[in-house]
């Protein structure tokens, strides 16, 4: 494992705060900073010269994503956010009338949103109410009928830490002939995903969060069996075979996922998430899925034990993610919450009626220790 030193070397953010918010933005690491200041400094000097270079980046950098998830590189494609990458699953099915999709009531709004747009198309959206802050594959899977076409959710859930058996989920979903889109943003770059072994239909995942790259890039999963259930909303420049045949500008699709890629991809993005996809390589994802899921039992024992209570305690051991929220009762409901724990270099996602903790690898037990006593001394300030 890493030295403090080396840690605080590669997340320059550490060094003075005790940084618990990777779940809202991951701390921008040293080598997808660099990653970038080289690419600016690269295309400043040398132009178009350097494109080509950046190009051959992007196809390095699909291999690599096909490594880490066990999958495909032409399963891969990336585009602008992961809200971007799942709004291609619902523009993409060849949707009827009257079609319906299974979704968790208590779901992000970037997965929500795109599938009531789909009431325009005749779609009914049909939303499972959470059963002890949690909705559970099997309650998923439940609410299918016959018109169920696809189940859309979160691996793990922004607003609860709640971790979606996947597995179970998708291995139902497949055997009544209903398709799976999984948002991964809150567990791809903590959590090791095997892609393959999932049975997943189609992914997504954002490279500014547990990743700790840079924002607007979205990452989109397609596995190879399920690209011919979706049609392109629309076609551009990199859409189809040979993007640079300008010649030829009726051609067949592109391969894989990179049909769904419609203009010049951001090489810059696409630059950092390289370097930061070597990185949590390089530290190993079996490595960091043991870190953050002992710091996130070290918070939640660490809330029992100073009577703070937090949501999941009754939830099955493998349904308890990373992230931690903790209630925001009594004392901690104060609204001058958020900024006395800034005030001690405690970054922490303060929100309606919770304290939203997301510790990743680079934190230690001595940052839940700070975290707990601060948040034992403000309350007992305001008794």
């Amino acid at each position: 494992m890493l030295s403090r030193a080396e840690i605080e070397e590669l997340f320059p953010a550490t060094r003075n705060l005790v940084y618990l918010d990777t779940a809202y933005r991951g701390p921008l690491c040293k080598p997808a900073r660099d990653a970038a200041e080289e690419y600016l400094r690269s295309v400043s000097e040398r132009g178009s010269l350097e494109i080509q270079r950046y190009i051959d980046l992007m196809h390095g950098c699909r291999k690599r994503l096909a490594n880490v998830f066990n999958a495909k590189s032409d399963e891969f494609v990336f585009l602008a956010n992961a809200t971007d990458a799942f709004s291609r699953v619902t523009l993409g099915i060849d949707w009827r009338e009257g079609d319906e999709v299974v979704a968790p009531e208590n779901d992000y709004p970037g997965v929500l949103r795109p599938l009531l747009d789909l009431r325009r198309r005749g779609v009914k959206l049909v939303l499972v109410p959470p059963r002890d802050d949690a909705v559970f594959a099997e309650q998923l899977l439940a609410a299918c009928t016959p018109r169920t076409r696809l189940i859309a959710a979160s691996h793990v859930n922004f607003r609860t830490g709640f971790c979606l058996d996947v597995s179970t989920l998708c291995a139902g979903a497949k055997k009544k002939g209903v398709l799976t889109a999984i948002d991964f943003v809150q567990s791809a770059g903590c959590l090791q995903l095997d892609f393959g072994a999932l049975g997943v239909d189609f992914g997504n995942f954002a490279a500014r969060k547990w990743f700790c790259a840079l924002d607007t890039l979205g990452i989109f999963y397609v596995r190879e069996e399920s690209l011919n259930k979706l049609t392109p909303h629309t076609l551009g420049l990199f859409s189809v075979a040979e993007p640079h045949n300008f010649d030829a500008i009726d051609q067949p699709l592109a391969p894989g996922a990179r049909r769904f890629m419609l203009g010049a991809p951001p090489y810059i993005q696409i630059a950092a998430f390289d370097a930061a996809l070597e990185l949590y390589q390089r530290v190993g994802a079996a490595e960091i899925e043991r870190g953050v899921r002992g710091l996130g039992k070290a918070t939640r024992e660490g809330a029992k034990a100073a009577k703070i209570g937090c949501m999941g305690e009754r939830w099955p051991a493998n349904a308890q993610s990373p992230i931690v929220c903790l209630h925001r009762e009594g004392k901690l409901a104060d609204e001058s919450l958020e900024p006395r724990l800034l005030e001690k270099g405690i970054v922490a996602s303060v929100r309606k009626g919770i304290v939203r903790i997301s510790p990743h690898w680079f934190n230690t037990a001595t940052d839940l220790q700070k975290l707990m006593r601060e948040l034992a001394d403000q309350t007992s300030k305001h008794i």
